[in-house]
């Protein structure tokens, strides 16, 4: 083997190992942070604050929308429509 494909294996080898050290923690640390992000999020979601919040989180537009609080207001927005309606569909008669 010459000196030149000696000195290239063993800097291939050398780069390997050197990933092989750093790379999962580079993963561990970038996981970690995805995490706090994350559990940030759920926690905006979990405080219900009202029918439609808006906030920046990580520079990004993020809508919380309460599924109890929407379908109560869609449900009385329909039942007086059909109170309405029948109010004046009963006059028609």
């Amino acid at each position: 083997m010459s000196t030149l494909e000696a000195a290239i294996s063993m800097s291939v080898i050398l780069v390997f190992l050197t990933f092989l050290i750093t790379g999962p923690e580079t993963l561990a640390i970038d996981t970690f942070e995805e995490a706090i992000d994350g559990a940030n999020e759920t926690r905006y979601y979990l405080d219900d604050d009202g029918l439609m919040d808006s906030s920046v989180m990580d520079g990004i537009n993020v809508y919380n929308t309460s599924a109890e609080k929407l379908n109560t207001y869609l449900t009385g927005i329909s039942d007086n429509y059909r109170l309405v309606y029948g109010i004046f569909a009963d006059t028609e008669e």
